[in-house]
């Protein structure tokens, strides 16, 4: 595996510590990397961090070109030397799927094997590594993103199709176009398509405003919904039928059956399902200013 790299801020040395308070020392530093695509096959970017943010950029090269801020809050010296051999920053390249994975000891990577935030013990370590992510990637690469805490995601001017997952963040693409999936537990989404999605896509939050901007001639099939909010579109649409309720469990004898709640409207000649889903929030499609 071959790998550039080249650092590019440190404290004085690797090993320098700042005193905060009389419990608490820092480090930070940064790193860049240039990433390469193996093949012609479809390229994937995969960023998955525990802690920390993540910012893409589309452009019109051929590489991945990753810059890399990491922080690191410890309890005390030997807590922070524990950090730097514990937390390990794991560097793809030269493949199909390149990027950066933050891994803890014992923990699974955010977003694998189902991972969610609430089930993770980080926040008792004697110690927290933050690494913060700016990318510029080739405009038709594929996005794997994920973040659990105190990071947001942006994406601008991609044209592959996207994973994106957060806990605590909110998640905005801009000028955008490919299909997948968006979603975070406490934050907003926003997202603005040059294209429309082609394929099944899904926005969701818990705690959020849902708000998609999608071109003027769009074709596609609605569904929303929210708990505490409302439901707006400037876009004509068809109302279409409600989903029948589905059965979910037997109870002395009778069937039991839950709606999932969502509303329904075609956009133009119908097309591709659009879900944009929030517990508390709004929810608007928006057509794209001219």
């Amino acid at each position: 595996m071959k790998l550039k790299f080249t650092l590019l801020l440190a404290c004085a040395a690797i090993g320098a510590t700042g005193v905060v308070s009389a419990r608490e020392v820092t480090e930070s530093s940064s790193t860049s990397h240039t990433l390469h695509f193996a093949s012609s096959a479809p390229h994937t970017l995969e960023v998955r961090v525990i802690t920390g943010a993540i910012t893409v950029e589309a452009y019109d090269g051929n590489d991945v070109e990753m810059l890399v801020n990491k922080s690191v809050t410890a309890d005390s010296d030997e807590d922070l030397r524990a950090a730097r051999s514990e937390v390990m920053l794991d560097i793809e390249d030269n493949a199909s799927t390149v990027g950066a994975i933050v891994r803890y000891p014992e923990q699974d990577a955010c977003g694998q094997k189902g991972i969610r935030g609430e089930h993770h013990h980080w926040h008792e370590q004697r110690y927290e590594v933050r690494y913060d992510f700016t990318i510029r990637v080739p405009r038709d690469t594929r996005l794997e993103l994920c973040t659990i805490n105190e990071g947001h995601i942006s994406v601008t001017g991609t044209r592959g199709d996207f994973e994106i997952q957060s806990v605590n963040g909110r998640i905005t693409m801009t000028n955008v176009s490919g299909a997948g999936k968006a979603a975070t537990i406490n934050g907003r989404v926003t997202a603005s398509f040059v294209a429309a999605p082609n394929a099944r896509s899904t926005f969701r939050t818990i705690n959020g405003d849902v708000v998609l901007s999608l071109p003027a001639g769009l074709a596609a099939d609605l569904r929303m919904k929210t708990f505490n909010g409302g439901l707006f579109t400037d876009f004509d649409v068809q109302a279409l039928p409600a989903a029948m309720p589905v059965a979910v469990e037997k109870r002395d004898g009778m069937s039991v059956y839950k709606s999932n709640g969502f509303t329904s409207m075609r956009v133009g000649r119908g097309g591709p399902e659009l879900t944009l889903d929030t517990l508390n929030g709004n929810v608007r499609v928006l057509r794209s200013a001219p």
